[in-house]
């Protein structure tokens, strides 16, 4: 049986071995006890077998286990968070940094809340040279958020900080993880078909890990955009308006964003990076995940050269709306901690 109050700390990685030590020695180092680390290695092609083999030396919490083959991201989650026998598990990516304290905040808040499948919080920012960009919060000021109310934000986006979750493992079980599920939005799906089945969720807003994003320079992530849209047309059709209709709710909300989503996405989608036969899969998905006359309009402007405008646009709005959150986030503080 395990310890009542245990947790295994998962990392999945694939091809990050110079970033693998740094998110392992994170996990192995958490102030709080009875911690299992296990990391699953999806048949990475660089040097990660030597690194955990040094790691293992050092660390002999650390269960390290390799895939025979390449699985992808929501295989290899899937099998590596069905291993542990813990009641709550971390998911964290290898390329991700957990503070020391990181489970000694977040399971008491686990074990406070009964009906909460997960917990998250605010995060720093960092690159991939580990250089700090700022901090990654909600302007949230409840601390518990029930299932219907998570239901309701999760339609117009992924409301976490970043990805980085303690889960509790009788939810993970209970919905089967990630498997066949969706690729690259699989935690968003997941937080949605957590909430409904009855699954809420905790936020805290102390600065518990370290979150990196890519400055992408080789133009993977837009070469992914087919991965992506896809993703989100299964989230919304599978997910999202079944729990809906569930419960009697009106769906116009979800097809709003739906429309919204997808005039957001079609600029990225006439890329030159993007072949004729791509560019023709990218608008065919853009219009099953919301077509609109609007769309519409928007795909004969960019076919006539108006990409940039149209990125640039939406680059400011999304600066604008920075903006705003941060001025929120700033006044929540100053109301929670007012100065003397």
């Amino acid at each position: 049986m395990p310890h009542p109050t245990s947790v295994a700390i998962c990392i999945p990685t694939y091809n990050q071995a110079k970033y693998l030590p740094e998110s392992v020695i994170s996990a192995c180092q958490q102030t709080y006890p009875h911690v299992e680390v296990w990391v699953s290695d999806d048949a990475s092609t660089d040097e990660t077998p030597t690194v955990m083999s040094q790691l293992r030396q050092k660390f002999p919490q650390i269960r390290y286990y390799r895939q025979p083959k390449n699985l992808g991201i929501a295989a290899n989650n899937t099998w590596l968070l069905s291993q542990p026998n813990t009641p709550y598990i971390v998911r964290l990516d290898s390329d991700d940094i957990l503070k020391p304290n990181y489970l000694e905040i977040l399971v008491p808040l686990m074990e406070k809340y009964a009906d909460a499948g997960y917990a998250h919080a605010a995060v720093e920012q960092i690159d991939e040279y580990g250089k700090k960009h700022g901090i990654r919060r909600l302007a949230r000021n409840e601390e518990f958020w029930n299932g219907e109310k998570e239901l309701k934000a999760a339609v117009s986006g992924f409301r976490m900080a970043a990805n980085l979750c303690l889960f509790r493992a009788a939810a993970l079980h209970e919905l089967n993880v990630y498997q066949d599920r969706p690729e690259f939005v699989e935690d968003y799906d997941l937080i949605v078909r957590m909430a409904d089945v009855g699954y809420g969720n905790i936020y805290s807003d102390q600065i518990l890990g370290s979150y990196r994003v890519w400055t992408d320079t080789k133009a993977v992530r837009p070469k992914r955009k087919a991965l992506e849209l896809r993703g989100l047309i299964r989230i919304y059709e599978e997910s999202l308006l079944p729990a809906f209709a569930r419960r009697n709710w009106n769906p116009k909300p979800i097809q709003q964003q739906r429309c919204r989503l997808a005039l957001i996405h079609a600029p990225y989608c006439f890329r030159p990076l993007f072949t004729s036969a791509e560019r023709k899969e990218l608008v065919d998905l853009l219009k099953a995940l919301g077509d609109s006359p609007a769309l519409r309009l928007r795909l004969v402007a960019l076919h006539c050269g108006f990409r940039p405008f149209l990125e640039w646009r939406y680059s400011a709005e999304i600066k604008l709306k920075r903006t705003i959150k941060d001025c929120l986030i700033s006044l929540k503080t100053l109301r929670t901690n007012p100065l003397n």
